[in-house]
């Protein structure tokens, strides 16, 4: 298994480049299995729903769904059923998880964690619990 990067990923969705397009679409939808990891995501997430794309929270949660969903997917350092969970608190019409927040939270309960220590009262929205420091 090789680690797949944000900007292979974001050539797939985007079709910017057409010969990185072509290559990064054989790869992601060849068989071989493609390490994903959250900061990936987020990474990707950020960049589609930013400032320089604009895409629509909802679309871009979509796709990343799809893309998690993959059977030749394999997310390192999360469960892929708590990533899947977590991308669909961000397309929630109202009270919807920023993406980073999310994927902190699917990472954290992949491993059994539901509280954060936070100062950020809306993790609550991305499934994780949080207490103010002490």
């Amino acid at each position: 298994m090789r680690a797949i990067d944000a900007s292979v990923i974001l050539r797939y969705f985007l079709r910017d480049n057409h010969d990185h397009w072509q290559r990064a679409t054989r790869l992601i939808e060849s068989g071989e299995v493609l390490g994903l990891t959250a900061v990936a995501l987020a990474e990707v997430a950020w960049t589609l729903a930013g400032p320089r794309y604009a895409l629509d929270r909802t679309a871009v949660a979509s796709e990343l769904i799809t893309l998690l969903t993959r059977q030749n997917v394999e997310p390192l350092g999360f469960d892929k059923a708590q990533g899947y969970a977590a991308l669909l608190t961000c397309q929630q019409p109202q009270g919807r998880a920023d993406f980073g927040d999310a994927l902190i939270a699917a990472s954290a309960r992949s491993f059994g964690v539901h509280e954060i220590f936070s100062f950020d009262q809306r993790f609550a929205r991305a499934g994780l619990t949080p207490v103010e420091p002490p």
